[in-house]
């Protein structure tokens, strides 16, 4: 029928006096046709093909005018009645949603995970955390409903008043994903060991004053050269921080959200690992735990060289300083010996090449090297300044494996509307309990300036 009057209009036909079904009939029957007020001549096979068409108009024009009643569809509810065009509305609304979302997603896609990022499902649970928070706290927000609806499905949980957020911890394989960002964002976890700690106070046992063993003679007593143990406690310590996000949330950006928390907590953790692990004062304030870095455990145990007197600036480090660094570690950590310094000591190293002397290299992707040693670039350490620093280490020698750290569990995620009330803000808190120790006193050796 659609067709019919498709072809009617493409005809285009009127009439100059004549606007009737049986005006055109007439005109029809008598050869005559009105087509834009001029008559033109049919023959008799055109005319019975226009009158079985007009007949078919006739027939059936009771259906075309009761087509816009088949258009709408079954009340949902009494007087709510819903259209084609309102389905049609509300879809193509959900298709470009969807385009939204994908086009968010599409950079954290990849079946094979990128370096520096979490899975999608992993973002979409720690974003879930945060909408729970704004949920429990019964404020009303932008597409509050829709949101509450995917953090319950996310989460598997149905929202209460009384719901926290220990309700809803992180599951242990998304914390695991987090825990491997942290690993590639600091240098503790890459160039140290992590142990795990089955409780909250772990002893290890660490080899104290060695024997050696020597000649026996012919029937002669054996004397007892075994060696002493000591330990080293491990008293795992809380360190974490608070992440701000605004509360006007768009389900377009859960995965984008949960990639910035992961991302963001990951390197403050990092950062705060890396400092206790390298610089550390074990003043147990601020980012500081109760137990010292490296340098300032190498002063502790006797294992530094110091420059000359007068020697305050770590610009007045020499070739030579570097070098007799290399005796004081314990020969064992000499054969996987590594030198550590802060990024900005490159420009010191490189003048150390003089007079066709070359000792420092660049070697590209294989790194940094003195005397054949590699060199590590820790940004953590303590960067280059002319300025005095008197008794201060800015530079490690030796093997950092014996530096444990100690991890109690993984990293927690806490949320809370509550404590940012003023700013109508999500805080999202992250925490991670762990310690560090060195297991072998000889294995690292530090270049301290002088004292004055």
């Amino acid at each position: 029928m659609l067709a019919v009057l498709a072809t009617l209009a493409v005809v285009g036909w009127h009439y100059a006096d004549c606007f009737s079904m049986a005006a055109l009939l007439r005109d029809a029957a008598t050869g005559g046709l009105c087509l834009a007020a001029a008559p033109v001549v049919l023959t008799q096979e055109q005319v019975d093909e226009f009158k079985l068409i007009l007949d078919e108009v006739k027939g059936g024009w009771s259906k075309v005018k009761s087509l816009p009643d088949s258009f709408k569809l079954l009340e949902v509810l009494p007087g709510q009645v819903k259209t084609l065009q309102d389905e049609n509305e509300k879809l193509l609304k959900e298709v470009n949603e969807v385009r939204r979302l994908m086009a968010v997603r599409s950079q954290f896609s990849n079946q094979v995970r990128v370096p520096g990022i979490v899975s999608d499902d992993c973002a979409r649970h720690l974003a879930a955390l945060a909408i729970s928070a704004r949920v429990r706290s019964g404020k009303e927000f932008v597409n509050g409903e829709r949101l509450a609806g995917m953090a319950k499905d996310i989460l598997g949980v149905e929202q209460k008043a009384a719901l926290t957020s220990s309700d809803i911890p992180l599951p242990t394989e998304y914390s695991g994903q987090v825990v491997e960002l942290v690993s590639q964002f600091g240098t503790a976890r890459k160039y140290g060991t992590v142990y795990p700690l089955g409780a909250g106070t772990v002893k290890l046992p660490k080899l104290g004053t060695d024997t050696t063993f020597g000649l026996i003679a012919s029937s002669a007593t054996v004397t007892e050269k075994s060696p002493t143990v000591s330990f080293v406690t491990f008293t795992a310590e809380k360190f974490g921080g608070l992440v701000r996000i605004p509360s006007e949330l768009d389900d377009d950006s859960i995965v984008a959200l949960g990639q910035f928390i992961a991302r963001y907590s990951a390197r403050q953790i990092a950062s705060v690992e890396d400092s206790n692990f390298w610089v550390g004062t074990g003043a147990g304030s601020g980012v500081n735990g109760s137990v010292a870095g490296l340098t300032a455990s190498t002063i502790t145990n006797s294992k530094v060289t110091q420059m000359a007197s007068t020697k305050t600036h770590y610009s007045d480090a020499t070739l030579a300083n570097f070098r007799a660094l290399r005796s004081v570690p314990d020969e064992p950590a000499i054969r996987n010996g590594v030198y550590y310094v802060h990024t900005t000591f490159e420009q010191l190293l490189s003048s150390f090449n003089t007079a066709g002397d070359k000792p420092f290299m660049q070697n590209g992707t294989n790194g940094l090297s003195l005397d054949g040693f590699p060199i590590r670039l820790i940004h953590s350490m303590t960067t280059y300044s002319v300025s005095a620093n008197v008794s201060k280490v800015f530079a490690l020698f030796g093997d950092v494996s014996f530096q444990y750290l100690g991890i109690r569990g993984g990293v927690r995620f806490d949320t809370s509307v509550d404590a940012a009330f003023a700013t109508d803000e999500i805080l999202i808190r992250a925490l991670e309990r762990f310690t560090i120790g060195l297991m072998a006193t000889g294995a690292v050796a530090g270049l301290e300036t002088a004292a004055s």
